[in-house]
């Protein structure tokens, strides 16, 4: 699956005008820890991988994967960036973005649970099972990283600062009091407890109730099925033309005066825009079909 995202997503390399990059809403980190480090990197020897961008519409690209070197790019002053334009929906482009994350262990676990939670519960894209075949970690270590951001914000703090580790945030789970719960992990902070004392200290307060009822491994179960090669070269073939759309519109407002031009140059950018309609009702045929296929085997076994 990890393969899939990082080599083999259809689309195409061009250099981007910074300045029509705007980023995702759903975006995952909340620091630039180390940006001033990667900015002096990429000063020397260049950017070394295309941040990933998907066309928010006609005049802008949408930032998937790589706010760092986005960043980093602005810091020294760039006007253009190298990027891999991809044709994704948004489930697609929040999976890509959290597969790179968490390759490159970039989300510290509070950003990891937030973004499994919203994954899995706000927005219904999976259950956690799914998401853990996704981003190849067990199912526990997304329902422990979920669970963690349902603990009291001072733990959360605590945990975030780095004066609990995670391994002792993870002994208050089951712990039923968030009163508790925080008082447990003052302790841990203050007296710098080592793991086996921090489960002592657990399992003798006389206010936890051992709680072993742990997420739903299955809640948003999902048909999931990889897409084949006649959608990854549809989705390449709307990608090209909609970089050729948009580069058109930038050749026709220099011959706004020359209408007979201009008159062309709308005409073909008109029946590009006709051949993306076209290839997006295609795609929808093959992807139904193959839907309704798979559906029936997996209710037939």
């Amino acid at each position: 699956m990890n393969s899939y995202y990082s080599n083999e997503l259809a689309g195409s390399v061009e250099d981007i005008n910074l300045s029509e990059i705007v980023l995702t809403p759903n975006l995952l980190r909340s620091n630039l820890n180390g940006v001033e480090e990667l900015a002096k990197s990429i000063m020397h020897v260049g950017l070394l991988q295309p941040i990933i961008v998907r066309l928010n519409d006609l005049h802008t690209f949408e930032l998937v994967a790589g706010y760092r070197r986005y960043n980093a790019c602005k810091k020294i002053g760039w006007r253009k960036i190298t990027c891999h334009v991809v044709e994704l929906d948004d489930k697609s482009a929040f999976e890509v973005s959290l597969i790179e994350n968490v390759q490159r262990q970039t989300l510290n676990p509070i950003e990891e649970g937030l973004a499994f939670r919203n994954y899995v519960n706000k927005f219904g894209w999976g259950g956690v099972s799914d998401l853990a075949e996704k981003i190849s970690k067990s199912a526990g270590y997304v329902s422990k990283r979920i669970r963690l951001v349902e603990l009291p914000e001072s733990v959360i703090d605590l945990l975030s600062k780095c004066e609990i580790s995670i391994s002792a945030a993870e002994e208050l789970l089951p712990v039923s009091s968030r009163d508790e719960q925080t008082k447990i992990a003052m302790v841990i902070r203050n007296k710098k407890l080592p793991l086996r004392k921090v489960r002592e200290l657990v399992k003798n307060n006389n206010s936890i109730i051992a709680d072993s009822d742990s997420l739903s491994l299955n809640s948003y179960d999902n048909i999931s099925y990889s897409k084949d090669r006649i959608l990854k070269s549809i989705d390449k073939s709307i990608i090209t033309l909609r970089i050729a759309v948009k580069k058109m519109g930038s050749i026709m407002e220099g011959v706004e005066d020359d209408w007979i031009l201009y008159g062309i140059l709308l005409y073909q950018r008109n029946a590009l825009i006709s051949q993306i309609d076209q290839l997006i009702k295609q795609k929808r045929k093959y992807k139904k079909p193959y839907f309704d296929r798979h559906l029936r085997y997996c209710l037939s076994c």
